[in-house]
């Protein structure tokens, strides 16, 4: 897909410019705030599978974290941000790294069944339709994956989430978020009767993130409660 056609779709122009912003700060800003959800992140996804999808790679900073053994292909909306992991790449401490590719998540090219589990690492809260973003990832997922998720995700309500909602137009016009609730997970999950949550855990040591499993294997081989608490 190119840049002409990723730039055509709603609210992709704005969300490109503030990633342009971004790109030559970026992991010095996040890389080490983001750290700890990261590493339990790819913990998680390199015991799911080999073939790995991440959506939303950005410079990747993830990227050094999955298995060496894993085959990783990496999409992102924003050519700045992908040029710099691109570059990392480039410098042969990567091999896992098989592509890097500039793309909307929601409408990807990939064939059906393509991939072992997809990786989301804080960025379903970015893209406004959250039911077509995981759809697409189920189409592009093998019979028994998994999409593992790491935001900021939330289930409050009252004055907390008033405040969220308040500031969230900011935030997305600066590439951020802080509005974004478990309910858009939950109400697909409804609607995809094939997936269920096998895991919803806060990270520790501050709890801010959370860390969720959508699975397409039978509920009975997850052990875990999916509580919102995280307990």
């Amino acid at each position: 897909m190119s840049d002409e056609t990723v730039s055509s779709i709603p609210n992709r122009a704005q969300q490109q410019k503030a990633y342009r912003f971004w790109a030559p700060v970026y992991d010095r800003v996040y890389g080490f705030f983001l750290k700890r959800a990261q590493m339990e992140l790819a913990r998680c996804v390199g015991g799911a599978g080999r073939d790995i999808l991440e959506i939303g790679v950005g410079t990747g900073l993830v990227l050094p974290l999955y298995p060496p053994a894993s085959n990783v292909t990496g999409i992102d909306i924003s050519a700045d941000m992908l040029r710099k992991a691109k570059t990392k790449v480039a410098g042969g401490s990567l091999p896992h790294v098989k592509a890097l590719h500039v793309m909307d998540a929601c409408e990807t090219t990939f064939p059906d069944a393509s991939f072992d589990v997809i990786s989301l690492p804080f960025v379903i809260t970015l893209i406004p339709d959250t039911g077509r973003l995981l759809s697409e990832c189920a189409r592009v997922l093998k019979p028994r994956g998994e999409i593992v998720i790491v935001s900021k995700i939330t289930d409050s309500s009252g004055a907390v989430r008033r405040i969220e909602q308040m500031v969230s137009p900011v935030a997305h016009n600066i590439g951020l978020s802080s509005a974004f609730r478990l309910d858009g997970i939950e109400d697909w999950l409804r609607r995809n009767p094939s997936f269920h949550l096998a895991e919803n855990r806060t990270i520790p040591p501050t709890g801010y993130f959370r860390l969720l499993r959508l699975s397409r294997s039978s509920p009975e081989t997850s052990e875990k409660a999916a509580s919102p608490s995280g307990h």
